[in-house]
């Protein structure tokens, strides 16, 4: 979903500001206070502001945490391995890093956890300590600044940004519905719309971090997102399913006394509802009715052959999932918060 230009234009000058004037001040708080490894107190505060709220987060995670298992494993290699070849140390506290940061569960992290053990051991020798202590604390430190920071000024959220973006999907996916029995059957289309949500689904630990840092009170976003996901996926299973099902059914056969038309028209209203965060009472009442018209004739009139077992069964599943799926929050946009108070 595009934005508008005025709209859009603001936001990476407002972030370039925002972070460039952050780090002058901490490398000019760092120089005047003489702060050993002073540097490492911008790098971590740049490492959570680069990227959204909940990317930030997450980064700023693996850096310190990656710090940590370097200064672990830089205690370890220098107390045991003292006495042994520096090439040997070295190889024992990168080894260190790797297990500790894969019991950590770190995808990044152990990256600067080898660069803290290979800069204490490689170019400070027996006066690693001071070195390794005091990036450990300016990482820290710097990464705390950048939670402050991005949580309070034009904080870029990536709860905002992912409604967004799952709001155009779902937009689309209403589209999809409703092109079911007018386009020839083709599993392109299906495969693109599952990779966006497979690519959204990827992204709720960064809203997880968010609202660890946030606090909300309210309804669960996390939980929202992830209820969504499940049912309009279902919705999506059961579109690619109905395609070539409907297309082999044919106008003049038995299945085409059931009311899926109907139900697939209502279903992309209720979705097209859903996505603008509106509640959707009409759509859902109408999806209601067509779904007890469909039971009702089930009863009267069960399936007689495997097509139509088929189509019935994924119409129930789509009426389902329909009924089951929750709406967004209305009026959310990829833009940022701009000036943030705590909740």
């Amino acid at each position: 979903m595009a934005s508008s230009p005025s709209s859009s234009s603001p936001a990476p000058l407002a972030l370039i500001l925002r972070n460039g004037s952050v780090l002058a001040l901490l490398m000019a708080a760092a120089a005047f206070l003489g702060l050993p490894e002073g540097l490492f107190l911008a790098l971590g505060a740049l490492t959570v502001l680069e990227s959204d709220l909940g990317q930030g987060v997450l980064a700023g995670r693996e850096r310190l945490l990656g710090t940590l298992c370097g200064l672990v494993a830089v205690v370890i290699a220098a107390g045991a391995l003292g006495g042994a070849p520096l090439p040997l140390a070295i190889f024992g506290g990168l080894t260190l890093v790797r297990l500790f940061s894969f019991a950590a569960g770190l995808r990044s992290g152990y990256i600067v956890g080898g660069q803290v053990v290979a800069g204490s051991l490689l170019h400070h020798g027996l006066e690693w300590w001071p070195y390794a202590l005091f990036r450990t604390v300016t990482t820290l430190l710097g990464v705390g600044i950048g939670i402050l920071v991005s949580r309070h000024i034009y904080s870029q959220r990536s709860l905002l940004l992912w409604q967004a973006d799952c709001r155009q999907w779902l937009l689309d996916l209403a589209d999809a519905l409703e092109r079911v029995a007018l386009t020839q059957h083709s599993e392109e289309p299906y495969l693109r719309m599952r990779e966006r949500r497979d690519g959204l689904r990827r992204r709720l630990p960064q809203l997880a971090a968010e609202q660890g840092v946030l606090h909300l009170s309210g309804e669960d976003p996390l939980n929202l997102a992830q209820d969504l996901l499940l049912q309009a996926g279902t919705v999506l299973s059961c579109a690619r399913d109905l395609h070539p099902i409907l297309a082999a059914a044919g106008p003049g056969s038995a299945a085409a006394t059931f009311p899926w038309a109907p139900l697939i028209s209502c279903g992309a209203a209720h979705l097209r509802a859903s996505a603008c965060g509106s509640d959707g009472r009409r759509s859902r009442r109408d999806l209601q009715a067509l779904r007890q018209r469909l039971q009702r004739q089930l009863e009267d009139q069960p399936p007689s052959g495997e097509g139509e077992l088929l189509l019935c069964s994924r119409l129930l599943m789509l009426s389902d999932a329909l009924l089951s799926l929750r709406s967004l929050p209305a009026g959310a946009r990829p833009a940022l918060a701009g000036p943030v108070r705590a909740p």
